[in-house]
């Protein structure tokens, strides 16, 4: 994982009036332990660590924010996030790993997960997607190899099936981009794009990204 030496600062918008409750879990201590020390220097966040989850954390009126850091393909996610968030429905998690797989993946994004990174990821990268899944927003972060996002093959799910235009930008969506962002990939207006997703939200009968995304894997879109 990439570090630095010092803790970033969170932007001022981003900063909680109340400090976030942040606890890692990992088998690795070394790992565990340097990047608890590095994220206790962000302001506003009360770092914990563990070499296993503690749902009583999150289990009373301020939800926790559990960063699973998983070893290997080995790992099954879902077993690891599922108790999780069974005792602590409010708490969010984020799985750091090192896989390329896409199946790890969509295990991932089936689990309930509100995040998946790369552990080399940067660590102001990991204070913003802390910050994004706190706000509570919907939003499904991911930070995964190209090819592993590329294996995403929505069709049909629900009351319609998806056009090659809706399929494409599900597949930017699930890749972690804004419609801005997709606007620009696509050269179209950034209301064609929201177009778009109401068209998709419509026939995968969800209300959001991340629920979207979810919807393609629980339906075995998910394929080699």
């Amino acid at each position: 994982m990439s570090t630095q030496l010092a803790g970033p600062e969170a932007p001022a918008h981003f900063l909680p009036c109340r400090a976030i409750v942040i606890e890692i879990v990992s088998t690795t201590p070394l790992l565990r332990h340097g990047l608890a020390e590095l994220l206790r220097k962000v302001p506003g966040f009360q770092v914990h660590d563990a070499d296993a989850p503690s749902p009583e954390l999150g289990a009373g009126t301020r939800p926790c924010t559990t960063i699973l850091i998983t070893d290997d393909d080995e790992d099954a996610p879902d077993a690891l996030v599922e108790p999780i968030l069974s005792a602590s429905p409010r708490s969010k998690v984020i799985v750091l790993t090192d896989s390329g797989d896409h199946l790890f993946l969509g295990k991932v994004l089936t689990s309930g997960a509100h995040a998946c990174l790369a552990k080399r990821v940067q660590l102001d990268e990991l204070v913003s997607t802390i910050m994004t899944v706190h706000r509570e927003d919907g939003r499904f972060v991911l930070s995964a190899p190209v090819e592993a996002v590329r294996r995403l093959r929505p069709g049909p799910a629900g009351p319609g099936a998806l056009t090659n235009r809706e399929t494409e930008i599900l597949r930017l969506v699930a890749a972690g981009m804004r419609n801005r962002h997709i606007s620009r990939r696509l050269f179209i207006t950034e209301a064609t794009v929201k177009r778009h997703l109401t068209n998709i939200y419509g026939k995968l009968e969800v209300t959001s990204r991340a629920e979207a995304v979810r919807k393609v894997v629980e339906s075995d879109l998910l394929r080699d």
